[in-house]
């Protein structure tokens, strides 16, 4: 090899370090590509480990370590996003389906409609149906029902959404109706300690959600 072909051979490798070293750098400063490679991780190793519990729904579960739930690794299979809503949280749950083994659907969301689109309750009522019709038959649904947050002016419109959604859930036999509001919030208000902003849950509210969860799907039977 001459020393040009060794100089060109030399610049080529370095641009292609270059490239590799800025798409990584977006890809971890990206929030959508981040979470695109987070899902598409998962399933990878879904397919390879099937999980016991797949989770979907908006931030509160997206932000969640799960691995509290199982005993052995890649025991969860989380599939919610941030600022999702009971729309686009029905829209997860088909991926569910690619894995028959899992026992146990975890779902959350609402608070998006509520806080941010101020849905009216019978677009909740329609959309949470329509939700809960996605539901494979082979899974059984733990669905948590929206916290409080910190603005009270809230309280009366999560109370009713809550009321469809446990109604929803009465409907269907085997779902599990977990409502943490008496763990994480007084008066209808999020307690200080269950919150980093006033909605996401805290380390402390998260490890509380995952012991629910967990004596839960005990109860289930899991």
């Amino acid at each position: 090899m001459t020393t040009m072909t060794l100089r060109v051979a030399m610049a080529g490798l370095a641009a292609l370090c270059g490239l590799s070293l800025a798409l990584s750098a977006f890809v971890l400063t990206n929030g959508d590509m981040r979470r695109a490679l987070r899902v598409a991780l998962g399933q990878k190793i879904a397919f390879v480990y099937p999980p016991r519990v797949i989770v979907v729904g908006d931030s509160l579960g997206e932000r969640c370590s799960w691995s509290g739930l199982s005993k052995r690794p890649f025991g969860v299979y989380n599939l919610a996003l941030g600022g999702a809503t009971i729309k686009e949280i029905a829209g997860q749950i088909p991926r569910s389906y690619l894995h028959p083994a899992a026992a146990y659907l975890l779902i959350d969301g609402g608070l998006n409609d509520v806080l941010f689109d101020d849905s009216p309750l019978a677009q909740i009522e329609n959309d949470y149906r329509a939700l809960m019709r996605r539901v494979d038959q082979g899974k059984t649904p733990v669905v948590t029902l929206m916290p409080y947050v910190s603005d009270p002016n809230m309280t009366a419109r999560i109370d009713a959404g809550n009321a469809v959604i446990r109604r929803l859930c009465a409907e269907r036999p085997g779902c599990v109706a977990l409502d943490l509001n008496p763990l994480v919030s007084a008066d209808g208000v999020r307690r200080p300690e269950m919150t980093d902003d006033g909605i996401h849950f805290s380390d402390r509210a998260n490890a509380v959600w995952v012991e629910a969860v967990r004596r839960a799907i005990a109860q289930a039977g899991g």
